[in-house]
C-alpha cells in the first residue's frame, strides 16, 4: 500500500528528526557551506580545516538518513531536505543566538548579589566554607543576615533574603529546606546546668524532668526556644523561663550566676570549652535537629545562589 503524505508532512517529520540530533555547531556549518555553496570556502570563514567541514556533514546526513547536498557543474547545490534545513535552520539559529544574547545581556547588566540568612551557630560551622565562596566569587556582593531559624524562614517567605542556612522544623508553607548531607547536617540538645544543680547527677533529662525549675532559655525566635514551649506544654506544663537572649555566650553566663539550666546545641560546648558546667544530654523526640539550605518553592535560583549552595555542601 501507498501513502500520499503532504509536502508539509514530509517537512514536519523532517524537522522533527533534526530538532531531535541536530546539535547547533553542525547547522552553523551546514548553514554556511548552503551560503558559501562551498566546502573550502566555508572552512576559511569558519577558520576551521574542510576535513572538519566534510566530516560534520557526512555525519549529519547519517544522522538524519539524508542528503542534504549535491555535486554540480556550479559547485554543490542542497537537496529538497537541505532547502527545508536551510530555510528552518535560519530561523532555529537565529532564535538561539538571540536567546543566548538575551542570556549574557541579563547576565552583564544584572548586579549580582546574594543575601543569606543564618545564625551564628552555622557562621562558626560553615566558616571555611564562607570564606571560599567569598574568595572565589569577587563579583558577588554577599550579604549575612544573622539571627534565629523562625525569624529567618519568615525573611525567606516575605523575599527578604535570597537563601537560608537554617535548622528544620520548617514553619513556613512557601520554602523548603534541603538536609545538607555534610560534616555537620544536624546538632543535638543537652542541658546545661552548674555542678550543684539538682539535675546535674542524670545520665540523661527528659522534658518532663525540667517542671518546676528556672530556666534560661533562647527566644521564640529560635528553633530551640519555639521548641521548649511546644514540647514542655504537650506534656502538661508552662516552662518557667526567667531569663531570654539569643546570645548562648549570655545565657551561659546567667546559669552561672543564677544557678539555673538552659537548653544548648552540644557543639557549644566544644566551642566554648568550658570545664565546670555540666551538659547532659536531653532524650526526646525533638532534641536533634537537621540543617539545611532553605529558599522559596517552586524558585528559580540565581547563578550566585547556586554557587553559594554547591560550596556549603562541600562541607
Amino acid at each position: 500500500m501507498c501513502t500520499i503524505m503532504k509536502e508539509q508532512d514530509v517537512s514536519y517529520h523532517f524537522l522533527e528528526r533534526v530538532i531531535l540530533k541536530l546539535e547547533l555547531r553542525q547547522l552553523r556549518y551546514f548553514l554556511a557551506i548552503a551560503n558559501a555553496k562551498s566546502y573550502s570556502a566555508a572552512a576559511q570563514n569558519l577558520f576551521v580545516t574542510q576535513p572538519t567541514l566534510t566530516w560534520n556533514i557526512q555525519k549529519l546526513e547519517e544522522e538524519l538518513d539524508t542528503r542534504l547536498f549535491y555535486q554540480t557543474t556550479r559547485g554543490i547545490e542542497l537537496t529538497e531536505s537541505g532547502e527545508i534545513l536551510f530555510e528552518e535552520g535560519k530561523n532555529i539559529l537565529s532564535n538561539v543566538d538571540d536567546m543566548l544574547e538575551h542570556i549574557q545581556l541579563r547576565g552583564d547588566n544584572q548586579k549580582k548579589t546574594l543575601k543569606v540568612g543564618i545564625t551564628a551557630l552555622f557562621v562558626i560551622q560553615y566558616m571555611d566554607q564562607i570564606v571560599n565562596y567569598i574568595s572565589s566569587n569577587p563579583e558577588v556582593e554577599l550579604t549575612f543576615i544573622q539571627h534565629g531559624s523562625v525569624v529567618l524562614q519568615k525573611m525567606l517567605a516575605n523575599k527578604e533574603i535570597d537563601l537560608g542556612l537554617l535548622s528544620f522544623p520548617i514553619y513556613e508553607p512557601s520554602i523548603e529546606i534541603e538536609k545538607l548531607r555534610t560534616s555537620n547536617p544536624n546538632y543535638k540538645i543537652s542541658v546545661v546546668v552548674p555542678p550543684d544543680h539538682p539535675l546535674a547527677a542524670k545520665k540523661s533529662i527528659k522534658f518532663p524532668d525540667l517542671e518546676g525549675y528556672e530556666i534560661c532559655s533562647f527566644t521564640k525566635d529560635y528553633v530551640l526556644g519555639k521548641i521548649l514551649y511546644e514540647r514542655c506544654e504537650a506534656f502538661g506544663f508552662t516552662p518557667n523561663v526567667i531569663f531570654t537572649n539569643n546570645n548562648w555566650e549570655v545565657l551561659l553566663k546567667n546559669i552561672e550566676a543564677t544557678r539555673t539550666l538552659t537548653l544548648m546545641p552540644d557543639v557549644i560546648k566544644k566551642i566554648r570549652k568550658d570545664s565546670e558546667l555540666k551538659w547532659i544530654p536531653l532524650v526526646d523526640k525533638a532534641s536533634e535537629f537537621n540543617v539545611g539550605i532553605a529558599k522559596l518553592k517552586e524558585t528559580s535560583l540565581s547563578e550566585p545562589a547556586v554557587r553559594f549552595i554547591e560550596c556549603i555542601r562541600e562541607n
